[in-house]
This record gives structure tokens, sequence and C-alpha cells, in this order.
């Protein structure tokens, strides 16, 4: 392992003033020689040597990174909100604290995990094809969340029956007597969650002999104008053509439902709507939604225990947990059978 001499004679300072940065003692240094150091430290994976010895465990950081895309803003997201105070709730019981950011790239990533005193991260939303790869590179415990990958054996994640959450809520809107139902997701090429949500729905379809169509497809853009745009284009061209539309979030449910009634279609008199995680933009939507129940804090809880046990050096096979979903009805969806069908609506 590269000692601080060595970096300090590689930047051409002192071996003093690269410790000040891996002990933050920093307030009198320039950005730029900080920067510089702490550059030099991530691309050697510096770590203190024997740091548990000279170090208090509750100094010791987990590092959390919500991959969101261009999505900053993930304070304010419901599902990220419960997800992370259930990391820090679990983590605090292990008495160690965390450090968050929203990265971008695989580089964002490991920049995040390099100082010396992360022992471990949680990452959700990375992108699986690639999770193996940068758990080889960062050299430290992850447990990823929502990255989930058919017959995972490579990492440890902690994931949702996305697939059978999907499938559920679509096969009761075909026992409804819904036979066109449009899919929604913000996603062009759905990957990890949405993945399943789509493969779900497909299959549900399937079930029913109805095959899928990409048409039936439609992606919601990140910026809000364009989205809404979308919502208003489909009222126009396709809101008639349609009884149900499936949204992979319940945000986008309920955005959904107020654009719609704006253009005078009516949820569910018009079109039902149904959404995924049953977290509060569900609750306070009118009408209120039916969509899928998911328990973010268990999410968070099985992340932190596991990731635990992986930087205690307990020995226990990779593992790639699918939580249970709960299909939750409410009024945002009716039955529309054929005159003289026998069927009934469930509520």
């Amino acid at each position: 392992m590269v000692t601080i001499k060595q970096i300090a004679e590689e930047l051409g300072i002192s071996p003093t003033t690269v410790s000040n940065v891996i002990n933050g003692r920093t307030g009198k240094m320039s950005a730029e020689t900080r920067k510089k150091i702490e550059e030099a430290l991530w691309k050697y994976h510096y770590e203190v040597a024997g740091k548990s010895g000279g170090m208090a465990a509750e100094e010791n950081m987990i590092a959390v990174g919500f991959c969101m895309g261009q999505n900053k803003n993930v304070l304010t997201d419901p599902f990220c909100g419960e997800l992370l105070g259930a990391i820090q709730r679990a983590v605090k019981e292990y008495g160690r604290y965390i450090v968050i950011d929203v990265p971008e790239t695989e580089e964002d990533l490991l920049r995040l995990c390099a100082p010396w005193n992360i022992d471990g991260a949680i990452v959700l939303g990375w992108n699986p094809e690639q999770c193996s790869r940068l758990q080889k590179k960062m050299g430290k415990p992850l447990v990823f969340i929502d990255s989930c990958f058919e017959d995972n054996e490579e990492y440890d994640n902690i994931g949702l029956q996305d697939y059978e959450g999907a499938f559920e809520l679509i096969s009761y809107l075909l026992r409804l007597g819904h036979r066109s139902i449009a899919f929604f997701s913000d996603q062009e090429s759905p990957l990890a969650s949405n993945r399943e949500r789509l493969k779900g729905y497909q299959d549900a379809r399937k079930a029913y002999g109805l095959p899928f169509s990409q048409e039936d497809f439609f992606f919601l853009p990140e910026n809000k104008t364009l989205r809404h745009e979308v919502l208003r284009q489909f009222v126009r061209k396709d809101g008639r053509n349609y009884s149900a539309a499936f949204f992979v979030s319940d945000y986008y449910a309920n955005e959904a439902i107020s654009v719609f009634y704006s253009k005078g279609l009516h949820v569910p008199e018009d079109i039902s709507v149904a959404g995924f995680d049953d977290n509060i933009y569900a609750r306070l939507s009118r009408p209120a939604l039916t969509t899928v129940r998911q328990l973010p804090e268990e999410k968070g809880k099985q992340a932190v225990d596991l990731l635990m046990k992986r930087i205690r050096g307990v020995d226990c096979p990779v593992r790639s947990l699918s939580l249970p979903t709960e299909l939750i009805v409410r009024e945002s969806t009716r039955a529309v059978f054929p005159s003289g069908g026998q069927e009934r609506e469930t509520r």
C-alpha cells in the first residue's frame, strides 16, 4: 500500500500536509492543495493502517449513494426519504454514522467511498450490469438496493418482488375487465426494478392472451414540463383508447391524475389509474390511488444488517433478497365489464 511519504514526494509537498488532509485539518489549506491531495488518496485507494486500533468505531462512517440519474432532489422523494431515515437509524444502532451523496458516475461512487474512515457503502439504483465490476474496484463492502438481476450470485442486493407486484396489479385490472392498459415508465430502456415491473405487466397480459405492443409503452422524461406534455398528448391522442394506465411510481400516477383532470379525462370514470409504492402520494391522491405497497424501512434495515456482517467479516453467502409486496385497492380503479358480464369489482 502506498505511504503518506510516497504521496507527498509525488506531489512535491510535505508528509505533514498530506496527514492534515487525512485527519481533516484543512482549515488553513488552499482548496487547490486539498483537492490535489484528495485525488491522490483516491487514486491509490489509501487507507490508514491499523485504523480500528487508533480510532473509535463510532467515528467510522457508512457511505450512502443515491444513484438517481439527473434527479438531485432525493430528499423530497418519499421513497428515498423513508429509505434514508431507515438506514440512518439502523446504522446508528451499530455505532456509526452516514455520509450521503448523489453520484452520477462510477468515479463519483469510488470517490465517495475512498476516505479511510468509510467502512462500506449502501448504493441505491446502480446499473445491475455494473454492480460486480464496481464491487471489485471498490475494495470495501458494498450492499446494493434495487439493483436486481435474475439469478444474481455476484453481489449483495436488497430488492423487492417488483415482478410479482406488477403482475398482481395488472391481473387485478384485467379481472375488472380492462384490456387496454398503458404502461408509463421514467426509463426508455427500463433497468432493475422498472424492468421487473415491465415484465410483470407483460406476463399478466400474456396470461390473458393479450400480446404486448410497444405502442402501449410511454416514456416519462425527467423534465417536468416535458413530462406533462407527454401526459397531455396521451389525453389528446390515446386517452380514450385506454381504459387503464399503470405508472411505475405513485408520484407519476398522482401527477398524471391532475393532468388528466385538467384536460377533461376523469379518474376512474374515464380511465383507471394505478401506481407502485403506496407512499404519501397514493394516500393524498384524489381519488385515492390503487397501488402496490412496499416497505422502504425494511429495505434500509436489511441493507445495513447485511453490510455490517460484511464489515465485521461474518462468513455468509452472497445474498439477493426480494422483499414481498402487497396490492392495495382504492378508488382510482373501477370495473369496466362488458354489458351483461357476471364479474363484480371488489374493493
